[in-house]
């Protein structure tokens, strides 16, 4: 053919090499392998994570007393020496080993800052700011429970079983000091976390590569699993909910009711399993004597053998508080040449309230 011209064999050629190369798309039902995630594999993680941590924001509500909740994951991948620089200094990280269905450590890492606010609520704003062992002791029984829920969650959202191992803490106050998975790559995931009264800050969930991809091969298999049908034919799951179709032998499809169960016999929630993840963390309890109110000049004057006028009657029960809520009425006693408390009476939720709104 002339210049400048592809005879019919050429073309032939170049088709069949776009055939072979630009549809490779790895296999169906698994990731790449690679140092990065697509963009879907982004998302799909960022949703499980989303499910895993939603019930932890719970959890947490329920030791602060206050609402907690972790939103609007964000995924993305970076090489372990970038992570370090990014997060490492004056940093707090809470660290546990998955084994069982997904296996690899799994940190959460805070700024040494936020991790001080969430401190502070916990001992009812007794901390000093300072992240010191007692502190830092505090913040790991608090976030006990968390890490737990998470993995818990997170196998129930795999249809597997998750565990983990004892949780650790460490202050890093360089990138050098910063404990994170023994990876070339490592997958984090940001999440907002918004405390009521505290503020909205980023919490990182730290993975390797490799665990990530584990995950996600996990949840891919799981949601291409095929089912057999009665007529020998194939069905295949696409995640989509059931309505109450059935697909029955001969190509026909059938219709059956959906059955609700009884409002009578329907099983209640209990909260037993949740309480019982919190028996090991530790509370403020405050035995508070009395109180007053006294202007600037006063409190200035003060001085060795200054008297101070409390609210309270000679005699008077005084208030044990947990976390600055006063949950109980004692009278002081003396045990081995130390101060304790009997109590007398326990405030009920209504006194409670009243004594709140105040």
């Amino acid at each position: 053919m002339g210049e400048g011209s592809l005879s019919q064999d050429e073309i032939d050629a170049l088709l069949q090499g776009a055939d072979e190369t630009s549809y490779d798309s790895g296999p169906i039902g698994g990731v790449s392998g690679g140092d990065e995630l697509s963009p879907i594999d982004k998302d799909l993680l960022a949703d499980i994570l989303s499910h895993s941590f939603s019930p932890a924001g719970r959890t947490l509500e329920t030791l602060l007393s206050k609402s907690v909740k972790f939103t609007s994951p964000s995924v993305e991948s970076k090489p372990s020496a970038d992570i370090t620089n990014e997060l490492g200094a004056g940093a707090v990280n809470l660290f546990t080993t998955l084994s069982g269905g997904v296996n690899g450590m799994a940190c959460l890492v805070i700024s040494a800052d936020n991790a001080s606010k969430v401190v502070n609520v916990l001992l009812g704003g007794l901390s000093t700011g300072a992240l010191e062992t007692a502190q830092l002791q505090t913040l790991k029984d608090a976030f006990v429970p968390i890490m737990g829920t998470v993995s818990v969650q997170m196998g129930m959202k795999l249809n597997t079983t998750i565990n983990g191992s004892p949780l650790e803490v460490s202050l890093s106050r360089s990138a050098k000091d910063l404990i994170i998975p023994e990876a070339k790559q490592i997958v984090k995931t940001t999440l907002n976390l918004n405390i009521e009264g505290v503020g909205v800050f980023k919490v990182n969930y730290l993975l390797s590569m490799a665990t990530a991809e584990e995950i996600l091969n996990i949840s891919k298999k799981g949601s291409q699993k095929p089912q057999q049908s009665q007529g020998g034919g194939m069905n295949v799951s696409v995640n989509q909910p059931n309505m109450g179709y059935s697909q029955q032998g001969g190509g026909q499809i059938g219709i059956k009711g959906i059955a609700f169960p009884s409002l009578n016999t329907a099983s209640q929630p209990s909260g037993n399993a949740n309480l019982n993840l919190l028996m090991d963390v530790q509370m403020s309890v405050t035995v508070e004597l009395g109180r007053t109110k006294m202007y600037i000049k006063d409190i200035l004057g003060l001085g060795e053998g200054s008297i101070i006028e409390l609210d309270k009657l000679a005699g008077e029960p005084v208030d044990l508080l947990v976390n600055g809520k006063l949950i109980a009425k004692g009278e002081v006693v003396v045990i081995d040449e130390n101060f304790g408390v009997r109590v007398t009476d326990i405030v009920s939720p209504t006194d409670r309230i009243k004594t709140e709104s105040k």
